[in-house]
């Protein structure tokens, strides 16, 4: 049982949860019906997703242990619970599952999606793993977490729906990779000192925090605008008219409150205040455009 908590923190799991959001949406935006929705299909794009995610946290936590140890202990101690020869023995079942889910894909004559997937395998491993260790690259870190997680997913679950991909779907997935963007600047803003100490060298020490939180609100911003314009054309009842209204106050919010570390005199405490509202951020942004598309197909 112990091992088991262990894995569930190596995973990240209450990222994970955050992120069953990014299932649906590229699925939820191509469908005509909720017919569309269940289908065999999703269930194991669901699956591809969460493998791949897994996979990506555990090499995270696998080569930042000596990181880890400063501040997040539960995932430096967790390593060492679960053992360095046992992660990676669990990563590399991760990769074959992932292999064994990317050859069903390819059987259903969806190859755009199983490359997808193999992509944000790749971009999962280069990210934290050496000679690579894209992370430590400065602006070129934010390239594999926002391409891996919020562009390629929703891309390839739009696919298993419709082949015919819309100029106003791939705006709604440039909003949304600059939405999650500048809330995950937050996150690398937040670990600033931590990352120096350790010889990771983000985009935060290139450009320094101020003004990677000015980027944070900038993209936040732009990102929400984005992404409201286009789910405004997915309304149709009254339902999701509510729901609009509910993403517009979490967007107006997730973005004021982004926006408002600039005013601090302290940043680096400001940010790390901020830090802890990522979950919240996530959440209460991610879920009612769910809604929104959900209650549209009705």
């Amino acid at each position: 049982m112990k091992r088991v908590k262990a894995f569930l923190e190596v995973s990240r799991w209450r990222i994970q949860l955050v992120s069953l959001a990014t299932i649906l949406l590229g699925p939820l935006y191509g469908a005509g019906s909720l017919k569309d929705i269940f289908t065999s299909d999703i269930v194991i794009f669901a699956l591809l997703f969460l493998s791949t995610i897994t996979f990506a946290c555990n090499v995270n936590c696998y080569h930042d242990r000596g990181v880890d140890s400063l501040e997040k202990k539960h995932l430096s101690d967790s390593v060492d619970t679960l053992g360095f020869g046992v992660l990676k023995k669990i990563m590399i079942m991760e990769i074959l599952f992932i292999f064994v889910l990317s050859v069903y894909f390819i059987y259903r004559t969806h190859l755009i999606v199983a490359l997808l997937g193999s992509l944000g395998l790749l971009f999962g491993y280069t990210y934290s793993s050496p000679p690579l260790r894209l992370k430590s690259r400065g602006l070129i870190g934010v390239i594999p977490v926002n391409l891996g997680v919020y562009v390629l997913p929703i891309l390839a679950g739009y696919l298993i729906i419709d082949q015919n991909v819309t100029l106003d779907f791939l705006l709604f997935i440039l909003g949304y990779a600059l939405l999650n963007l500048g809330i995950n600047l937050v996150n690398v803003a937040e670990d600033h000192d931590v990352d120096k100490r350790c010889d990771i060298f983000t985009i935060a020490h290139k450009l320094g925090i101020r003004k990677t939180i000015g980027t944070a609100s900038l993209t936040t911003i732009l990102g929400s605008l984005i992404i409201l314009s286009m789910l405004f054309i997915q309304i149709n009842n009254i339902y999701s008219v509510i729901f609009f209204f509910l993403l517009l106050t979490t967007m107006a919010f997730t973005s004021l409150d982004i926006s408002t570390t600039l005013l601090k005199q302290d940043i680096e405490t400001a940010v790390k205040k901020k830090g802890k509202r990522l979950p919240l951020y996530f959440i209460s942004t991610r879920y009612p455009m769910i809604l929104i598309l959900l209650f549209s197909l009705i």
